[in-house]
Order: structure tokens, then sequence, then C-alpha cells
């Protein structure tokens, strides 16, 4: 009897350690739609966000705003339904991916990512592989509906 009290008690912790992997990704999700717009690239004294590179190469800009507000929207509506399933976490992982390798492919060896990279980029990619790494955390463990 007392293992099985133990074990449903462990349970208990770890299902409310993982309840809060929604709001990281919303977080996630918000900052990376605010990096879209902070210095992207920066070489010198010139600086360019990615919404401002978006004349040269609009596809990129847009895919990676849309792909933010995607995993915040994704993200706020588990929050609103109170449960975060493993459909969402599929969902937010390759959004997640998508913002990090549409951050990382737009550096070339001419232009380093670690030379050339504004604080925008620097927030995309870390952002993309957080909330890549988030939603891994949520497909092992789901949140379950509450009775």
């Amino acid at each position: 009897m007392g293992v099985a009290v133990t074990q449903t008690q462990a349970k208990r912790n770890l299902e409310s350690v993982m309840k809060p992997i929604k709001f990281v990704l919303l977080a996630v999700g918000a900052l990376c739609a605010i990096a879209i717009f902070l210095p992207f690239l920066k070489v010198g004294p010139i600086s360019a966000s990615f919404w401002e590179l978006r004349e040269a190469k609009a596809a990129p800009t847009f895919i990676a705003l849309l792909g933010s507000l995607g995993l915040a929207v994704v993200s706020g509506l588990g929050v609103a339904k109170g449960r975060f399933t493993r459909g969402m976490a599929a969902g937010t992982a390759v959004l997640g991916l998508v913002i990090a390798a549409i951050t990382i492919l737009q550096f070339t060896p001419e232009a380093p990512f670690a030379k050339v990279a504004g604080t925008g980029a620097k927030i995309l990619l870390v952002g993309g592989l957080l909330g890549f790494v988030a939603s891994i955390v949520g497909l092992i463990k789901p949140d379950r509906a509450t009775a």
C-alpha cells in the first residue's frame, strides 16, 4: 500500500512540474516575435532588423514571424484550454525548429553567424531551440485533463 501511495504522489509531483511548459512556450513565441524587430545583422556601426531585411528577402522574414506567432497562438490555446496535448506539443516542436532553421540559414560562410549576428538573430536562434526542447518535454509528458 505504501508503494502505491508513493508512486501516485511521485506522478502528481512530476505532472505539476510539466504543466508550466505551455507558459514557457507562450513566452518564447512572444519573445521570438519581438526579436524580428531587433537588430538581426550587425556589421560595424551598421545594423538591420529581420523586418528591415524583408525588402531583400521577404519569405524568410514572414516565415519566422508566422512561426513565432504560431508558437505563441498554439501555446496560448493550451493556456486557455487548461491543457497542452501531444498534438500541440508536436506542432510547437516543428515551429521551434522552423524558427531556428530560418534564422541560421540567413547566414553564409562569408558572413558567419558568430561574427555578424545581432541581438535579434541570437534571440531567434535560442528561442527556436528552446521552443523545440520545451515541446519535446511536452510530447513526453503532456498535461492531463483535470478531473
